[in-house]
């Protein structure tokens, strides 16, 4: 017996000598692989993807996303208009320029590289409502007046031309404010663009005034003015029959623009050059839509490169009542006057 106990002794032993061992190699590992989390690695989950990078906006995104916005409201309350009974030409021109203006700044911002479900998305928002109070000299108001405009509410609908004219004038200070802070290529193209939108309400017999209270580029939109009343005198002299009433009436408009510009009575002073001889009818008639057509294109030339607010908001009023005259003498309205869209 005791042979085997001893036996069974060293069996015992034998057999409980060999699993520290193995424990001691597992419990290292174990220690090793804390140490490996410990030190931020880990073993037993994927490392997580890179992170998406983020767009960059593009230059004066969200002012030309907000001109979009309220490009495609404009279209369509001229599309409602001309569904109904005040339809007619006028109307529909100012959709195809509203849709021509469209298309070019939702060019602009997809050429920048924003994607068409931003641009779409601020399409579909409905704009908070504007009132603008111009403060004016010039229209149907008496001198010193401060007619205000309110465009419907975002939720109302657009009916009557008279809704449609609001809503064109319907250009808030914080437009402006934006407008002024913008890029210069940005400014330029958006100035044009509001100047035809202000055009508009002119031609569907809204008065779209200047401000009572002159900016810094007043002095320039004399001195634009000044001559555009000299030569229609020589028009209106040198025309007959019907060209001579349009041509009288395009001078009494003008030279009431000079009185609202200047501030004072008009002393236009005579003896401007004109651009060619005019002895007949034919002439007069080519230098009205001559000085019109470089009036009208004045719009950037008149901004310069640091414009003001107001000086914006000046030159695109003055731009709209000049354009609205040349309209009469089949200048056809421009989406983007005197700019390159």
């Amino acid at each position: 017996m005791d042979g085997d106990t001893r036996g069974l002794g060293s069996r015992v032993m034998a057999g409980l000598g060999q699993p520290p061992r193995r424990l001691f190699v597992v419990g290292g590992g174990a220690a090793a692989l804390a140490l490996l989390v410990d030190r931020g690695l880990r073993l037993d989950v994927p490392q997580p993807p890179p992170p998406v990078p983020t767009r960059r906006p593009a230059p004066d995104e969200s002012l030309l996303l907000s001109a979009v916005a309220g490009l495609t409201r404009l279209v369509a309350a001229e599309t409602e208009v001309l569904s109904g009974p005040e339809a007619g030409a006028t109307v529909r021109r100012l959709r195809e320029v509203s849709r021509e203006q469209l298309r070019v700044l939702r060019g602009r911002l997809t050429n920048a590289g924003v994607p068409t479900t931003v641009i779409d998305a601020a399409a579909a928002a409905r704009p908070a409502p504007v009132t603008t109070s111009t403060g004016a000299t010039t229209g149907t108001p008496a001198p010193g007046s401060s007619p205000t405009s309110t465009a419907p509410a975002a939720a109302d609908p657009v009916r009557t031309r008279d809704e449609l004219a609001a809503l064109l004038d319907a250009i808030g200070p914080a437009e402006w404010t934006a407008l002024a802070s913008a890029t210069a290529a940005t400014r330029e193209l958006l100035v044009a663009a509001y100047a035809a939108r202000l055009a508009g309400a002119v031609l569907l017999g809204h008065d779209v005034a200047v401000l009572d209270s002159p900016s810094p580029v007043r002095p320039a939109i004399v001195a634009r003015t000044q001559p555009l009343v000299y030569a229609f005198e020589v028009v209106a002299a040198q025309s007959t029959g019907e060209q001579r009433r349009s041509a009288e009436s395009t001078l009494a408009a003008l030279s009431h623009l000079e009185v609202a510009v200047s501030g004072a009575t008009s002393t236009t002073p005579a003896g401007w050059a004109l651009p060619f001889p005019v002895t007949s009818p034919a002439d007069a008639r080519r230098l009205a839509t001559v000085t019109l057509a470089s009036a009208v294109d004045a719009g950037p030339e008149l901004v310069g490169v640091n414009a003001s607010p107001a000086s914006l908001e000046d030159v695109a009023r003055w731009g709209a009542n000049v354009q609205a005259l040349a309209v009469d003498w089949d200048l056809p309205l421009a989406a983007f006057p005197g700019a390159a869209s």
